[in-house]
């Protein structure tokens, strides 16, 4: 009876410690799959800011290019 009370605690504890790894290795992916999100976002508002830029210079061009072919001029300002 005391030799499988111990093997209990025992078996118990080891449960415990497996336990504690888990939740470790959980909370490691948790904060490194936030980690990623951030750096994502961080790079997809960096990306949208760099089209906006790029779609400006585009129109502005365009409408450069009008005004040489057609003698007009166009504003440019928006």
């Amino acid at each position: 009876m005391k030799t499988s009370k111990l093997k209990l605690q025992e078996a118990i504890k080891q449960n415990k410690e497996e336990i504690q790894i888990c939740a470790w290795e959980l909370y490691a992916l948790v904060d490194s799959v936030l980690k990623y999100k951030e750096h994502m976002a961080s790079k997809i508002s960096e990306m949208k800011s760099n089209l906006s830029e790029t779609a400006g210079a585009v129109s502005n061009s365009y409408k450069g290019s009008l005004s040489a072919q057609f003698g007009i001029t166009l504003d440019t300002s928006h």
